[in-house]
Protein backbone atom coordinates (compact mmCIF):
# COMPACT_ATOMS: atom_id res chain seq x y z
CA UNK A 1 0.00 0.00 0.00
CA UNK A 2 2.90 2.35 0.68
CA UNK A 3 3.96 1.85 -2.93
CA UNK A 4 0.57 3.19 -4.03
CA UNK A 5 1.07 6.31 -1.91
CA UNK A 6 4.52 6.86 -3.42
CA UNK A 7 3.30 6.30 -6.99
CA UNK A 8 0.38 8.70 -6.54
CA UNK A 9 2.67 11.30 -5.02
CA UNK A 10 5.08 10.98 -7.94
CA UNK A 11 2.24 11.19 -10.47
CA UNK A 12 1.01 14.34 -8.73
CA UNK A 13 4.53 15.75 -8.92
CA UNK A 14 4.71 15.00 -12.67
CA UNK A 15 1.18 16.26 -13.38
CA UNK A 16 1.94 19.56 -11.67
CA UNK A 17 4.97 20.31 -13.84
CA UNK A 18 7.80 18.36 -12.20
CA UNK A 19 8.94 21.32 -10.15
CA UNK A 20 9.29 21.28 -6.41
CA UNK A 21 7.29 24.16 -5.03
CA UNK A 22 4.79 24.80 -2.28
CA UNK A 23 1.75 23.84 -4.34
CA UNK A 24 3.15 20.42 -5.22
CA UNK A 25 4.04 19.68 -1.62
CA UNK A 26 0.66 21.02 -0.45
CA UNK A 27 -1.18 18.79 -2.97
CA UNK A 28 0.74 15.72 -1.84
CA UNK A 29 -0.28 16.29 1.81
CA UNK A 30 -3.44 14.10 1.50
CA UNK A 31 -1.27 11.18 0.37
CA UNK A 32 1.07 11.79 3.30
CA UNK A 33 -1.87 11.84 5.73
CA UNK A 34 -3.29 8.64 4.21
CA UNK A 35 0.12 6.95 4.51
CA UNK A 36 0.47 8.03 8.14
CA UNK A 37 -3.01 6.75 8.99
CA UNK A 38 -2.31 3.47 7.18
CA UNK A 39 1.05 2.94 8.86
CA UNK A 40 -0.16 3.72 12.39
CA UNK A 41 -2.65 0.83 12.32
CA UNK A 42 -2.03 -2.89 12.16
CA UNK A 43 -2.45 -4.17 8.61
CA UNK A 44 -5.15 -6.67 9.63
CA UNK A 45 -7.13 -3.90 11.32
CA UNK A 46 -6.94 -1.47 8.41
CA UNK A 47 -8.49 -3.74 5.79
CA UNK A 48 -11.60 -4.48 7.85
CA UNK A 49 -12.34 -1.08 9.35
CA UNK A 50 -13.63 2.34 8.42
CA UNK A 51 -10.02 3.51 8.28
CA UNK A 52 -9.64 1.71 4.95
CA UNK A 53 -12.73 3.50 3.63
CA UNK A 54 -11.24 6.83 4.67
CA UNK A 55 -7.95 6.08 2.92
CA UNK A 56 -9.82 4.89 -0.17
CA UNK A 57 -11.91 8.08 -0.20
CA UNK A 58 -8.83 10.28 0.00
CA UNK A 59 -7.08 8.35 -2.77
CA UNK A 60 -10.08 8.28 -5.13
CA UNK A 61 -10.80 12.00 -4.74
CA UNK A 62 -7.09 12.73 -5.24
CA UNK A 63 -7.02 10.70 -8.48
CA UNK A 64 -10.28 12.24 -9.71
CA UNK A 65 -9.26 15.85 -9.08
CA UNK A 66 -5.80 15.61 -10.60
CA UNK A 67 -7.08 13.64 -13.62
CA UNK A 68 -9.74 16.26 -14.33
CA UNK A 69 -7.24 19.10 -14.02
CA UNK A 70 -4.39 17.40 -15.92
CA UNK A 71 -6.51 16.24 -18.87
CA UNK A 72 -8.66 19.41 -18.75
CA UNK A 73 -11.90 17.43 -18.68
CA UNK A 74 -14.84 19.76 -19.18
CA UNK A 75 -12.41 22.68 -19.46
CA UNK A 76 -11.90 22.51 -15.71
CA UNK A 77 -8.35 23.80 -15.93
CA UNK A 78 -8.71 26.30 -18.79
CA UNK A 79 -12.36 27.33 -18.48
CA UNK A 80 -11.76 29.94 -15.81
CA UNK A 81 -8.98 32.29 -14.88
CA UNK A 82 -9.37 31.26 -11.24
CA UNK A 83 -9.38 27.48 -11.77
CA UNK A 84 -5.86 27.21 -10.36
CA UNK A 85 -7.25 28.25 -6.98
CA UNK A 86 -8.62 24.72 -6.71
CA UNK A 87 -5.08 23.54 -6.01
CA UNK A 88 -5.06 25.66 -2.86
CA UNK A 89 -8.23 24.20 -1.38
CA UNK A 90 -8.15 20.66 -2.77
CA UNK A 91 -6.01 19.06 -0.01
CA UNK A 92 -8.42 20.39 2.61
CA UNK A 93 -11.40 19.03 0.67
CA UNK A 94 -9.70 15.68 0.19
CA UNK A 95 -8.95 15.17 3.88
CA UNK A 96 -12.43 16.38 4.87
CA UNK A 97 -13.97 14.00 2.33
CA UNK A 98 -11.93 11.15 3.80
CA UNK A 99 -13.16 12.09 7.27
CA UNK A 100 -16.75 12.19 6.04
CA UNK A 101 -16.38 8.76 4.44
CA UNK A 102 -14.94 7.50 7.72
CA UNK A 103 -17.92 8.83 9.70
CA UNK A 104 -20.46 7.40 7.24
CA UNK A 105 -18.72 4.02 7.32
CA UNK A 106 -18.64 4.01 11.13
CA UNK A 107 -22.33 4.98 11.24
CA UNK A 108 -23.34 2.21 8.84
CA UNK A 109 -21.33 -0.31 10.80
CA UNK A 110 -22.90 0.87 14.09
CA UNK A 111 -26.42 0.65 12.61
CA UNK A 112 -25.80 -2.83 11.24
CA UNK A 113 -24.47 -4.03 14.60
CA UNK A 114 -27.53 -2.56 16.36
CA UNK A 115 -29.94 -4.23 13.90
CA UNK A 116 -28.12 -7.54 14.18
CA UNK A 117 -28.13 -7.34 17.99
CA UNK A 118 -31.84 -6.48 18.09
CA UNK A 119 -32.72 -9.32 15.71
CA UNK A 120 -30.74 -11.85 17.73
CA UNK A 121 -32.41 -10.66 20.97
CA UNK A 122 -35.86 -11.06 19.41
CA UNK A 123 -35.07 -14.62 18.30
CA UNK A 124 -33.62 -15.63 21.67
CA UNK A 125 -36.21 -13.96 23.86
Amino acid sequence: MNLIFVILSLLTFVAMGSEINGFVVWNIVPMIIAAIVFNTHKIKDVWSTSTFHMILGIILLHIYFHSVMYFDIGKAATGSSTSALAYIFFPIYSVCFGGLVYLVSKSIKWILVKVKTNNSLKRDG
